[in-house]
């Protein structure tokens, strides 16, 4: 059954793809096209660069998704997850109900997404268990729409 849960969820996603999504933003299908990490005031790009692969992220009404592979120094892994999220003006919190790495479970994970045409960005900056901002470090990931 654990192994039916994503393909039926892809499925799912896509047919809800299929609609007008431009009004129900960010609901769809987006893919990654770059990714930096950014520590220290230094900017490190890690897609495309230092990694290889692809990765996608999609959005329903209330939950997301994302499938991809990436290789990296010749170890290659596969990157997953899901759950729900809510967005409120360009600020973003994901419940992960289901990740690659078990410790994501349950956690919740504040950013901030902006549209700008077809292009998202999605910016993560970490927080200590307090709540308060972790100076210094954060990551950003932009993405196109599918169409």
């Amino acid at each position: 059954m654990k192994k039916l849960i994503l393909p039926l969820l892809a499925i799912a996603f896509a047919i809800n793809a299929c609609s007008d999504v431009r009004a129900k933003y960010p609901q769809g299908a987006w893919q990654l096209v770059r990714s930096e990490s950014i520590k220290n005031g230094e900017t490190t790009v890690t897609y495309p660069g230092i990694m290889v692969g692809s990765e996608y992220k999609m959005w329903s009404d209330k939950n997301f998704m994302f499938v991809g592979r990436w290789t990296e120094d010749s170890v290659t892994t596969d990157n997953y997850g899901f759950g729900t999220y809510v967005l409120n003006g360009k600020d973003y919190e994901e419940t992960i109900l289901y990740h690659f790495m078990k410790e994501y479970q349950g956690q919740k994970i504040k950013m901030t997404l902006e549209l700008m045409n077809d292009t998202l960005v999605q910016v993560y900056h970490p927080v200590d268990s307090a709540g308060k901002s972790i100076e210094n470090i954060s990551s950003v990931e932009k993405y196109i729409r599918l169409k």
